[in-house]
């Protein structure tokens, strides 16, 4: 009898993951958009659980369609009805003639009172005193709310929501597309080293994808998504005055990507352009807008004897490797190492890794620390090892005598293990073939 029940209990899961398979095939049919498995699996995990779900990401970087995604889902695995999903998108500007009140109160006359109602909110941070609306829903006894929104400025949605929202929001770092995901639904149209060509110039924001053989296209996108993002979430937001300034802020730093930089270089760099002098103090605070709007991303040196973070000591890196390329070149010798390292800091953020860097006295640097739970794993990313870099690539590694994973990520083919190291093919290891 608990052979049967087992059995049975094994074809209902296979039967469970074979309907699954095919409603998410059915999205991917019908939509023709890169689907994008780890959120939509998180949100699945975290429906109907009372938390609201707080998606944050650079602009373009696919929240939109996570969520319309998660309708089908909805509708299609677990029979909500049409009529109980709101979504309301804040690109829209008709919405924005409406204040929180006269939002709210749309909603709640949109609202069933027997089932669970589903709010999707994006891009809600366009509208004033937006937490307010949210709250109001959250904490509403007449209706049942599950509540979802979107966010493309870090800084917003951090202090509004961490007031309101403490222990009552769950959220999620929404990143670009990741190359392994690229592969899995695009390998039958390119080769790897085509398709790693490709990602390594355009990136991973969704609104590219329908377009990845058309270079001039892809480049007015990129070039559009960067100026909508600096505009909106930067000039736009801390009504900026001097904005020649602001972009040659942003393009010494893209110029900079992966190497140590603080706000006196900037302020040299700007003194040698004849741009009227700013202080270290305002630098570095277009500097903070610039990575709240996550065209940037900031990592800090680590301490790894002393367990501390240096916080004057940083590296930038970029939200995504099209916008890079809009900055630099889509000539992507072009600081190719560089490049590469910024895919790797991509990666362990979508594999869910603090990121740290570390020089030890004699400036030998570590490119990332890569942090999870009570796991560290060292990383130093290059395109290629020989005996004229090898020692500099590797000594910094072997000096640190803690026993924590060392692994080197290289663009050479062969992958091998060298004095404890790990040497990695960079494709294999976005795939996942090696570890």
């Amino acid at each position: 009898m608990y052979k049967t029940q087992e059995l049975f209990s094994t074809i209902q899961c296979i039967i469970s993951d074979f309907l699954h398979f095919c409603i998410f095939s059915d999205i991917l049919l019908i939509m023709n958009e890169i689907i994008r498995y780890e959120y939509l699996s998180e949100l699945e995990l975290l429906k109907n659980k009372h938390f609201i779900k707080v998606l944050t990401g650079i602009r373009r970087s696919g929240k939109s369609t996570i969520l319309n995604q998660f309708k089908k889902i909805l509708i299609k695995k677990y029979n909500v009805p049409i009529n109980n999903i709101q979504i309301y998108d804040f690109n829209d500007k008709r919405l924005l003639t409406h204040n929180w009140k006269s939002l709210l109160n749309i909603m709640m006359d949109k609202s069933s009172h027997s089932e669970i109602n589903y709010v999707f909110l994006d891009e809600i941070q366009e509208i004033k005193d937006f937490e307010k609306c949210i709250i109001t829903l959250f904490e509403n006894k007449q209706f049942k709310y599950d509540i979802y929104i979107t966010g493309s400025n870090s800084k917003m949605f951090s202090e509004k929501l961490a007031t309101l929202f403490t222990g009552r929001s769950a959220p999620i770092n929404v990143f670009p597309i990741s190359f392994k995901l690229f592969h899995e639904q695009l390998n039958n149209e390119y080769s790897n080293n085509s398709l790693f060509n490709k990602y390594l110039k355009y990136g991973g924001l969704g609104i590219i994808v329908p377009n990845y053989d058309e270079e001039n296209l892809i480049q007015k996108t990129l070039k559009w998504v960067f100026d909508d993002t600096i505009n909106k979430d930067v000039k736009t937001r801390h009504r900026f005055q001097n904005i020649d300034i602001l972009d040659k802020v942003i393009n010494f730093v893209y110029e900079h990507i992966g190497k140590k930089i603080n706000a006196t270089k900037i302020e040299n760099y700007l003194k040698s352009q004849k741009e009227p002098k700013l202080t270290d103090k305002t630098i570095s605070k277009y500097l903070t807008w610039i990575c709240e709007s996550l065209v940037l991303h900031k990592i800090k040196y680590y301490d790894v004897k002393g367990k501390r973070i240096f916080k004057t000591k940083v590296k930038y890196y970029a939200g995504d490797l099209g916008l890079l390329s809009r900055i630099l070149s889509f000539d992507t010798t072009k600081l190719l190492s560089y490049r590469l390292e910024n895919l790797v800091y991509l990666e362990l953020r979508q594999r869910g890794y603090e990121i740290y860097t570390f020089e030890d006295r004699y400036e030998r640097e570590i490119d990332f620390i890569a942090k999870k739970d009570n796991e560290i794993v060292y990383y130093q990313v290059t395109k290629s090892l020989n005996e004229n870099n090898y020692e500099r690539e590797s000594r910094v590694l072997l000096d640190r005598k803690d026993g924590f994973e060392k692994i080197i990520l290289t663009l050479e083919n062969e992958s091998r293990n060298n004095d404890g190291i790990k040497i990695i093919n960079i494709v294999d290891w976005l795939l996942g073939t090696k570890k």
